[in-house]
């Protein structure tokens, strides 16, 4: 027994020596490669990082070029001198605001229809005029002596582009939150002009830092580093580093580092770090891209490759095949088949519920794909119950809005009726009745939603005759469609008429001759557009806007404005046609109203395309057709 212990004890001092001289070579030889592998890799990583930064630094010299190229096209250009020639008092400050966006309007979108270059953010004259084409408003004594204190205005730079470090923009007074939108890039260069043979102004160009940090924000996430672009002094341009950015200097170590570089690569200790940094210069001007990444970020998942093999290769000495295979029968197979699932609930199929082969084994796996089929169940039943919940809600709403226009215009037209009575028994009172009847009817529609256009269209000229009745001659009515391809055609119920009565209740005001009112319906590209034309009176641009504003917002009204309202309309209106549609479609600003005082109103409406395949039995849309 003694013999047989000490032969176990030696076999198991043989099986740990054996172990040790087996994974102390193999761990010297792996320790030597690693080393070499972390060497190449920062060699490999300043040369890549070098390459980006030379791109970068070459997309910045472009953008300082297409800057300098768009200076001489203000310079030579005529209207923007003579608007600097000129001199403003506080009095004309109206004038002066108009003359900015005359310059917006005709020089500065004119050279840049596509909007893709850098536009001239101020003009500081000689006249200590200041022109500010990003915030008209803000020309105040302040933003001139920040100007000057820049020295935009020194006559040792001449005609030559001069660039400042980055801070605030203060030609705007509404800066945005964002960092790297507030801070400007600011850009001066004195225009000399051969004709006066004098100095005129001086163009500013305030280029917002987002503009440059977007240049190489992608890189700088990447490399896990920071980016710095700063000019020959150490001004700082621009930087991926944001506490940098809102002091709007480098720190005085990093300052001085840069300023005594032997050369455009290196490896330095900043504060407790190793960093590697890599500097290139532009080729247009003074300025340097200077990338600065911790060492540890190029070699940490080395180094944390090396410590996981070490312990994998130590684990994996003890682990035996069997055991291997356990795990997979018991652990890796289940998870696959859930893993499998998840990939297909990922896809759009809320059906792929995992199949557990046994229910009755009690352990961690199986409880969980228990409860994953558990919350896919809920999931769905959510999804369903808020599905249905959503439609009940919208066709509740439809069923508001519906019932608002039967009694109003009803009301309406019975007044009408009353009105030709008193005309003594003329024999139209009769036609207008039994239109109104078959207007009557056609909205019901055995309470379907979704009806055919030709309904619409037999309801919308029932609804024109009763109108022809009461105006006669004064109104003129021409319906321009393929009565073929209407034929094939659906539509929300009372769609075409409220649009017609905007044009008799808005139309006819004051108007002394008869008005005439186009209707057209055209089916393009899966869409239905309804055009409704009038020449009344039209409307000023202040009133267009206010009725835009209630298209989109409806309007609230005192008791007299209702009373008023609901005497002359249906109560309906375009803002409840944008509403039907939203809720039914899910179309955002499907009503268009153009308008021009005198001339007359366009109502422009945009529905999906309804074919009878579309809509059941109920007058319901089958599915959604569209998504807005």
């Amino acid at each position: 027994m003694k013999r047989e212990r000490e032969e176990r004890g030696d076999l198991k001092g043989k099986m740990v020596w054996g172990m040790i001289l087996t994974l102390v070579p193999m761990l010297l030889v792996l320790t030597l490669l690693f080393w070499q592998t972390r060497s190449a890799l920062k060699e490999e990583y300043i040369r890549r990082a070098h390459s980006d930064l030379r791109e970068i630094s070459g997309e910045i010299d472009e953008k300082l070029e297409e800057i300098s190229y768009m200076s001489d096209v203000y310079a030579a250009n005529e209207q923007l001198l003579e608007a600097t020639q000129k001199s403003y008092q506080q009095e004309k400050r109206g004038e002066k605001m108009a003359m900015i966006l005359r310059l917006h309007r005709e020089v500065f979108d004119s050279m840049d229809l596509l909007n893709r270059w850098e536009k001239l953010g101020a003009v500081y004259t000689a006249k200590e005029e200041l022109l500010n084409f990003l915030d008209p408003n803000n020309d105040t004594q302040e933003v001139r002596e920040k100007l000057e204190a820049m020295g935009v205005n020194s006559k040792d730079r001449l005609m030559r582009m001069v660039w400042y470090p980055v801070q605030e923009n203060f030609l705007r007074q509404d800066l945005p939150e964002d960092l790297h939108e507030r801070q400007a890039i600011f850009g001066s260069r004195r225009v000399y002009s051969w004709k006066n043979k004098r100095y005129e102004y001086v163009q500013i160009f305030a280029l917002e830092e987002k503009v440059i940090y977007e240049m190489y924000e992608e890189r700088a996430k990447s490399l896990q580093g920071n980016i710095y672009v700063i000019d020959k002094n150490g001004g700082l341009i621009s930087s991926s580093d944001e506490e940098s950015l809102k002091q709007g200097e480098l720190s005085p170590n990093l300052k001085e580092l840069l300023r005594e570089r032997k050369q455009d690569s290196f490896e330095q200790k900043l504060g407790r770090e190793n960093m590697l940094i890599s500097v290139e210069e532009s080729a247009v001007n003074d300025w340097l891209s200077v990338m600065i990444v911790p060492v540890r970020v190029i070699t940490s998942e080395m180094d944390a490759l090396y410590l996981q093999f070490f312990v994998i290769l130590l684990i994996c000495m003890g682990i035996s095949g069997a055991l291997m295979m356990w795990l997979y029968k018991s652990f890796m197979e289940p998870i696959g088949r859930l893993n499998s699932s998840m990939n297909e609930v990922y896809g759009g199929n809320l059906d792929a519920y995992v199949q557990v082969k046994d229910n009755s084994k009690k352990n961690e796996i199986n409880e969980m794909m228990l409860h994953y089929n558990s919350m896919l169940h809920r999931i769905n039943t959510h999804i369903i119950e808020g599905l249905k919940a959503d439609r009940q809600k919208k066709e509740l709403e439809l069923e508001v809005l519906m019932s608002q226009v039967n009694p109003h215009f009803l009301y309406n037209t019975l007044e009408n009726i009353v009105w030709k009575s008193n005309e003594a028994g003329c024999p139209e009172i009769g036609r207008m009745a039994a239109s109104l009847g078959r207007m009557y009817r056609l909205s019901i529609s055995g309470g379907q939603i979704i009806v055919p256009m030709e309904h619409e269209i037999e309801h919308l000229m029932a609804y024109v005759k009763i109108q022809r009745n009461r105006y006669g001659d004064k109104v003129n009515f021409d319906l321009r469609t393929d009565m073929a391809e209407v034929h094939e055609l659906y539509s929300l119920k009372i769609l075409l008429q409220p649009l017609v009565e905007n044009s008799f209740l808005y139309g006819m005001e004051g108007l002394e001759r008869a008005m005439t009112i186009r209707v057209s319906i055209r089916e393009r590209g899966g869409w239905v557009q309804i055009r409704v034309l009038d020449d009344g009176c039209g409307m000023e641009r202040e009133r267009l806007e206010q009725v835009r504003t209630q298209i989109e917002r409806g309007r609230k009204c005192d008791e007299d404005e209702e009373r008023e309202r609901n005497r002359r309309s249906t109560g309906i209106g375009l803002h409840s046609v944008q509403l039907r549609i939203k809720l039914y479609f899910g179309i955002e600003n499907a009503v268009s109203i153009y308008s021009k005082k005198g001339r007359g109103t366009l109502v422009v409406v945009k529905i999906p395309k309804i074919q009878k395949e579309d809509v059941d039995e109920k007058g319901n849309l089958k599915t959604r057709i569209a998504n807005g």
